[in-house]
C-alpha cells in the first residue's frame, strides 16, 4: 500500500532487505547501482506514493550500501570464527517419519522402548506432530509400533551432517544462513535442520549427502584460513 509519505532511503532499506541475493552482491560490491536503481524505481514510488528520479534512487543505494558493509565487517568476522572452529560428521542410512501426535505420551513410551538400540536419535515435537529422525532399523520399529493411519509422511535414504559448534553460535547470528545458503546456491535441499545446543544436524537426501559434506568443509577451511589473516 503507497504510504502518503516517506523517504527514498527508507523504501530503499525496506526493499532491499527482502532482497537476500541483492544484498550478497552488494556486499561484493559486484553491482551496476544505475541498473538497479531502475530497477526498483517503481516498487520505490509505490512504497512513498510519489514519483522519483533515477539519481536519488541510485545515491539511496550507495548508502545504504555503505551501511550494509559497515554493520557485516563485524558480524561477518564473528560468523566465519564461529565456522572454523566447527566441525563435521557424516551419518549414514537414516529416515524421517513425521507422526500426528494424537496421543503424545503413548508414542513417547514407545519411542522410549527403542532408545536402547538406536544408532542414532533425535525426536522434535511440533503443534500437531512430532518429526522422528533415526536409523533406518530404529525408524522401523517406531513406525510399526505406531498406529498407521497416525503416520504423515515416512522419508528414507537420508543421511546426517552433524555440525558440532563453539558455544559462541547460540549467540552469533547469521552462522546457520551462511552455511544453508551455501547448501542452496550449490543445488542441495534440506529435508530438516535440527539445533540441540551447539550441534546443527542438517538432514538430507543421501545422495546429496558426501556433495553436501564437501561444501561444508570447504566453508570451514576457508574459514579457518581467513581467521589466521
Amino acid at each position: 500500500m503507497p504510504q502518503a509519505s516517506g523517504s527514498v532511503s527508507r523504501a530503499i532499506s525496506e526493499l532491499l532487505l527482502s532482497k537476500p541475493m541483492i544484498l550478497t552482491a552488494l556486499e561484493l560490491g559486484v553491482v551496476n547501482y544505475s541498473a538497479l536503481a531502475r530497477l526498483l524505481k517503481e516498487e520505490v514510488e509505490e512504497r512513498i506514493g510519489r514519483e522519483v528520479s533515477d539519481t536519488s534512487v541510485k545515491m539511496a543505494i550507495i548508502r545504504f550500501r555503505d551501511r550494509l558493509v559497515e554493520s557485516l565487517t563485524g558480524s561477518r568476522r564473528e560468523v566465519l570464527d564461529v565456522i572454523a572452529r566447527s566441525s563435521l560428521s557424516l551419518i549414514d542410512d537414516i529416515g524421517l517419519a513425521t507422526i500426528r501426535a494424537s496421543d503424545p505420551l503413548s508414542l513417547m513410551s514407545k519411542i522410549a522402548e527403542v532408545v536402547p538400540r538406536a544408532r542414532f536419535l533425535q525426536l522434535t515435537q511440533g503443534i500437531y506432530t512430532f518429526t522422528v529422525v533415526a536409523d533406518v532399523e530404529t525408524l522401523e520399529r517406531i513406525i510399526e509400533a505406531t498406529e498407521k493411519t497416525l503416520v504423515e509422511v515416512v522419508y528414507k535414504d537420508q543421511a546426517a551432517i552433524v555440525v558440532v559448534s563453539p558455544r559462541e553460535i547460540i549467540t552469533t547470528p547469521g552462522v546457520i544462513a551462511y552455511l544453508t545458503t551455501l547448501l542452496a546456491f550449490n543445488g542441495i535441499n534440506l529435508t530438516q535442520i535440527i539445533s540441540a545446543h551447539t550441534d546443527t544436524i542438517f538432514i538430507l537426501r543421501r545422495d546429496d549427502a558426501i556433495r553436501a559434506y564437501r561444501v561444508l568443509c570447504g566453508a570451514i577451511n576457508t574459514a579457518r584460513g581467513t581467521s589466521k589473516t
